[in-house]
């Protein structure tokens, strides 16, 4: 069976962090190619500071030249909010002889009780799990006990602890993010003028 990961996020921006974990997930699991998502409105967080076209061109660039990451504008396209069973609905008609396998970063596991139709996400895809980055691995009675999908697979990474929000309030204050955000992004940040107000 062909592998095929999902994995999702706000990216505002997408930062050296996402593009390591997501590689050492795809490399763990034996994904033959990731979908990489940014939300369109994602429903449990605070909106992002940039616009879902935004942050889909950023997506884009710093996954460009690269065969196994691919971006996609599934739910940046979709009115309403970015619920990840739609976007696995979809993905599961266009992609029917994969496994899809939705990555989920520890944060974001620990919510999955309350994500839309939370009890269809199993039978749509196979769930993986990863740690926070510098934290232990997540273990399966942790994973039991976030009530994630029988069969949930954890996996161990050591991609660096960039932060979001870090990266937003360092471009405010005039500092320097490009150890953390790839070249091709960073122009296109500064070229936009954005997270700078």
């Amino acid at each position: 069976m062909r592998l095929m990961g999902v994995f999702g996020g706000t990216f505002d921006p997408i930062h050296n962090g996402h593009v390591a974990v997501v590689n050492e997930c795809a490399d763990r699991l034996g994904l033959e190619r990731v979908m990489v998502i940014p939300a369109g409105r994602p429903p449990h967080r605070v909106p992002p500071v940039a616009s879902p076209e935004d942050r889909m061109a950023m997506v884009r660039l710093a996954l460009d030249g690269s065969y196994r990451l691919v971006a996609s504008d599934i739910e940046v396209g979709r009115e309403g909010p970015s619920y990840s069973v739609q976007t696995l609905r979809g993905l599961k008609v266009v992609f029917a002889e994969h496994l899809l396998v939705l990555l989920l970063g520890w944060d974001a596991a620990l919510e999955f009780g309350t994500w839309q139709d939370a009890g269809e996400i199993g039978d749509l895809a196979k769930v993986a799990v990863f740690n926070r980055a510098g934290s232990p691995p997540v273990t399966a009675a942790e994973i039991e006990k976030a009530g994630l999908p029988a069969g949930t697979w954890p996996v161990t990474v050591d991609s660096p602890p960039i932060k979001g929000a870090d990266i937003r309030r360092r471009l405010r204050a005039g500092g320097d993010v490009s150890a953390d955000v790839p070249p091709s992004v960073l122009a296109y940040i500064d070229e936009r003028g954005l997270y700078r107000d």
